[in-house]
């Protein structure tokens, strides 16, 4: 994996990154501080899927060294090492751009090896270090910082514990390095002109410090068998698609799979959206009131009711579930949903099918004869369901995957004269049992 720095000062102009300033957790009773570290104004609302995604910043005020450019660095040599530990002082030498051991005279820490870099000699540590100092040369202009990106509020939020003597408000570790970065910055004050130098160059060094720390911190979310990259990166998750325990249904036809009416709107939910939101403004009092809601609904209000109801489809009304069901069959008409059982060893591991919508129940319906096909039985065998939107894709799906239009589906893939529909002994037992 090549390691690329981020230009952060472009970044936060691009995406016009709000600054985070202040340790406060809320202005007044009930709403969060506008600059602190889980402002909804600039991470979004509480629950809301802007919260897990959009970033902020923190104004260092002096200029660091980035920390993934930091080991690189140090690693030149044992002497810039010392200088940036505070470990050895150091002059420079102007005529040969190398560091000279200067306990007397010298100086060490962030702020000195800033402002000496331009007049070193990299090449002298080409001979030993060669790839960082190549690496260096290529990030002249990223490798020093004076901002530095907050995650989004949703992935280290707050949360509040209450018993019956106290409430707790616990935060996450990576939220405690932030507010330990926060009161490191505010400490320099507004002017650095003012600031004596023994008092500024302690709490620059300690603001590389706890940026280094941070920065430690995501790495080690990042890797191993649970970080992000193997543990969520890399394993298969597939938006608009879910998984069911699968049951049967003697009334469906081949080609047709039954869903529960709160699965659909969540696996077509941007049509469910469209037309609740901009068709039925009538059903929205009603919606409101169910949520308790005093503001006007928006997408994540509903999107919110949607997974709540797959959770726990009993807390909406009968009569809003007779609505519910009508938009999941208006929107899901003449649509195929592709379904298929894992592991997925051949073409004939995948199906589409039309939706019938179920008013009750959390499984997906079959025809009987569906289970030879799928290796299923009823057993807790369950299936992935995955949403199709474009026309195109609805199409393909129709004319090659479902058995109702395509005749290459009643051909399994192993031999041409075997046919995956085939009628089971029991079946035919019944069948003779039920016409002699």
């Amino acid at each position: 994996m090549r390691l690329e720095l981020l230009d952060i000062n472009n970044f936060i102009e691009t995406n016009k990154l709000g600054q985070v300033s202040t340790v406060r957790l809320y202005e007044k009773p009930e709403k969060t501080d506008p600059t602190g570290l889980f402002s909804e104004h600039l991470f979004g609302r509480f629950g809301s899927s802007e919260r897990r995604k959009r970033f902020a910043y923190i104004n260092l005020k002096v200029t660091i060294i980035h920390p993934e450019a930091f080991s690189i660095i140090s690693g030149l040599d044992a002497t810039i090492s010392k200088l940036l530990t505070d470990k050895s002082k150091y002059s420079l030498d102007k005529k040969s751009g190398i560091l000279v051991e200067d306990l007397e005279n010298g100086s060490s820490g962030i702020s000195f090896f800033v402002s000496i870099f331009d007049q070193l000699d990299l090449d002298k540590f080409k001979k030993n270090r060669p790839k960082n100092v190549k690496f260096i040369k290529d990030n002249k202009d990223k490798i020093f910082i004076n901002k530095y990106l907050v995650l989004p509020a949703g992935v280290r939020d707050l949360s509040i514990s209450k018993t019956s003597h106290q409430t707790m408000v616990n935060f996450s570790d990576l939220s405690e390095l932030y507010t330990t970065l926060i009161r490191h910055t505010n400490a320099l004050g507004t002017d650095l002109k003012l600031l004596p130098d023994e008092i500024k160059k302690p709490i620059t060094d300690q603001i590389q410090k706890t940026v280094i720390e941070i920065n430690n911190w995501i790495k080690n979310r990042l890797k191993g068998k649970s970080g992000l990259i193997r543990g969520g990166l890399m394993r298969k998750v597939i938006d608009y698609s879910g998984r069911l325990v699968i049951t049967t249904d003697n009334e469906l036809s081949l080609g047709t799979v039954g869903l529960p009416w709160p699965v659909v709107l969540k696996l077509y939910e941007p049509f469910a959206l469209n037309m609740i939101l901009k068709r039925d403004k009538n059903m929205l009092a009603s919606i409101q009131y169910l949520l308790k809601s005093d503001t006007e609904l928006d997408v994540s209000d509903l999107r919110g009711l949607f997974t709540t109801a797959v959770n726990k489809p009993e807390i909406v009304p009968d009569d809003m579930v007779d609505y519910f069901v009508y938009v999941a069959e208006q929107i899901t008409k003449d649509k195929m949903i592709l379904y298929k059982r894992d592991p997925v060893n051949n073409k004939d591991s995948w199906l589409a099918a039309h939706i019938k919508v179920k008013r009750s129940g959390m499984s997906l319906s079959l025809n009987p004869l569906d289970l030879q096909r799928l290796g299923g039985d009823h057993d807790g065998d369950a299936l992935a369901v995955v949403a199709l939107f474009t026309k195109e894709a609805q199409n393909e799906a129709k004319t090659k995957m479902n058995p109702k239009y395509s005749t290459s589906m009643w051909t399994a893939v192993k031999s041409a004269n075997e046919c995956p529909y085939s009628i089971t002994l029991d079946a035919l037992t019944a069948i003779y049992a039920a016409t002699k």
